[in-house]
C-alpha cells in the first residue's frame, strides 16, 4: 500500500441530554435542532470521504446522514460510548453523594459503573471494532474514512493512534468537531501511529 490513508475521528453533534451533563453513554438520544444546523454548515469545509462508519446511536448516525447525506453509512456498535449502567442520564448532582460513583470519579480506569462496563471491556470492544474497521478500508481501498462516535471513544483511539502521546483526559474534543489522523502506506500496515494529525472544523461542547 503506497496512498495513504486518513481517518477522520468525529465527534457526534450535541443533544439535550448532553447540554444538560447527562452521561448518556448507550442511552439513544436525537441531535438538537441547533445541532443539526451547525453541521450542516460546516459540512462544506469538510474532506469529500469515501467510506463513513458510525456508532449505532442515534445522535451518530443522525451526524452522519447530515455530513455526507450521498455517502452510505456502516453503524457498529463497538464504537458506543462506555456504557454507565445505572447512571445512564443521571447529573453529577444526582449521583455525588453515591459513594461508589465518588470512588469511580477517583479512580474511573478500574471502577465499573454498577450495571455498567469497565474501561478495559469498554477499551476492549472499541479496539476490536477499529480492528475491523482497518480490515474494512484494506479490502475495500478506501483513502478518506469518516469515523463518527463519541467522546470517550475519540479519547481512547487517540491515546493508542496519534502521533502525540498524551493520556486520556488530555485530549478535548467539541461536539460537531474532529480530528483527522494520517498514515502513510508503511504505518498504516504496520499499525503504526499516524504520521499526522489535523483538526477539522469545530463547533459544540462536552459529554458521552
Amino acid at each position: 500500500m503506497d496512498s495513504h490513508v486518513a481517518v477522520t475521528l468525529f465527534r457526534h453533534g450535541v443533544t439535550t441530554g448532553n447540554l444538560e451533563k447527562r452521561y448518556m453513554g448507550w442511552s439513544d438520544a436525537p441531535l438538537t435542532h441547533e445541532a443539526e444546523y451547525a453541521l450542516e454548515a460546516l459540512k462544506s469545509n469538510l474532506p469529500s470521504y469515501d467510506f463513513c462508519v458510525t456508532s449505532d446511536l442515534s445522535r451518530c448516525s443522525q451526524t452522519a446522514a447530515i455530513l455526507c447525506p450521498d455517502l452510505q453509512h456502516v453503524e457498529s456498535q463497538a464504537f458506543r460510548e462506555m456504557n454507565f449502567g445505572q447512571w445512564e442520564q443521571k447529573t453529577y448532582e444526582e449521583l455525588y453523594h453515591d459513594a461508589v460513583y465518588q470512588n469511580w470519579l477517583s479512580d474511573p480506569f478500574s471502577i465499573r459503573p454498577p450495571r455498567g462496563e469497565s474501561f478495559a471491556e469498554m477499551e476492549r470492544r472499541v479496539m476490536e471494532g477499529w480492528q475491523s474497521l482497518k480490515q474494512a478500508i484494506d479490502e475495500r481501498g478506501h483513502r478518506e474514512i469518516l469515523l463518527v462516535i463519541h467522546g470517550g471513544v475519540i479519547r481512547l483511539l487517540l491515546t493508542k493512534l496519534a502521533k502525540e502521546v498524551k493520556r486520556f483526559w488530555q485530549w478535548k474534543i467539541p461536539h460537531s468537531s474532529g480530528i483527522r489522523l494520517c498514515w502513510n502506506g508503511c504505518g498504516w500496515k504496520e499499525d503504526a501511529r499516524c504520521t499526522s494529525l489535523q483538526v477539522v472544523p469545530s463547533t459544540g461542547n462536552e459529554n458521552g
